[in-house]
């Protein structure tokens, strides 16, 4: 595969921190490996195969819980109760779950099997297992979330063209990614650099991939999560990877993620979060926030 920017065409870049590339034209930041055949199907399988056991501590329960529930305040004002609900790439599957219990009508799309059938068996909820352009257009969707998604993509534009297609006119689009604009990307710890990340995203560079493939934006923000500067500055003093130390997926580490080492560990990292309330508040407001959140609509004159 070329080395061209998914986004603007170009095939210039140049080296950027921690081994990542950066478009030159339009400042999109890659992986290298976002040109490798399939690229996101074969990190799929390595990261989230067989072998993938999501961490179901109390505390990863509450942190999903707290995030559902803030994805769910977005959507009211966009769409109603009792609406279709599309969500694309649902880890354990815990917001689905929570978008049913608050009256949505949810079906989950996922690339790995077994990741499908846990959620399915689990929550009762419909699945579809596979790429999104392999789910019949023929139903549409009053809204379609996908948190943490686009970063796994070597298309972009041609993913969320594909939402639209799946989106009744008017339809809203939830999307968020990592921020790499974020203060703490500065730091090789920043938990969002990951062996599966094929692409880093700032607000502009969001906001032109929505644009490109027939969104109109209709909010645009970002949100510093609590643990974020905890996280970074942890993973980076130890010199250790999220992927390292946390997202093996073996039974005996998520037996320890409710041991009391765990329950010490994220004690501090909440204390710390509400002790940099303000700083984080500021950091939201000046858009270096470590999420990019965007709400979209499907344009209905296209």
């Amino acid at each position: 595969m070329s080395r061209t920017c998914s986004l603007c065409g170009e095939t210039d870049f140049v080296n950027w921190r921690f081994g990542l590339l950066r478009c030159e034209k339009c400042e999109l930041v890659v992986d290298e490996a976002v040109w490798r055949l399939a690229a996101n199907e074969q990190m799929e399988e390595v990261f989230f195969g067989e072998s993938y056991e999501p961490i179901r501590s109390f505390w990863v329960r509450l942190f999903e819980a707290l995030n559902n529930r803030r994805t769910i305040s977005r959507l009211p004002d966009a769409i109603g109760s009792g609406e279709q609900l599309l969500e694309i790439g649902v880890g354990s599957g815990s917001f689905l779950a929570y978008a049913k219990v608050h009256g949505y009508a949810p079906i989950g799309c996922d690339l790995s099997a077994v990741i499908c059938s846990r959620v399915e068996r689990e929550t009762g909820i419909t699945m579809h297992c596979g790429p999104l352009e392999s789910l019949s257009d023929k139903q549409l969707f009053d809204a379609v979330v996908m948190n943490h998604v686009l970063e796994h993509v070597s298309d972009p534009v041609a993913l969320l063209k594909a939402v639209r297609v799946r989106l009744k006119p008017g339809g809203v689009l939830h999307l968020a990614v990592p921020n790499v604009e974020a203060w703490e990307a500065r730091l090789s710890g920043w938990n969002s650099y990951e062996p599966y990340h094929l692409l880093y995203f700032t607000p502009r560079t969001l906001q032109l991939v929505a644009e490109k493939a027939g969104f109109e934006i209709q909010h645009l923000t970002t949100h510093e999560s609590f643990s974020g500067w905890f996280l970074a500055i942890f993973r980076t003093l130890l010199r250790k990877s999220y992927s390292t130390q946390f997202r093996k997926g073996s039974s005996k580490t998520n037996k320890q993620s409710t041991s009391f080492v765990e329950h010490a560990y994220r004690l501090v990292m909440v204390t710390w979060g509400l002790l940099t309330f303000p700083f984080r508040r500021l950091q939201e407001f000046l858009g270096k926030g470590d999420e990019v959140i965007m709400l979209a609509r499907n344009r209905t004159n296209d």
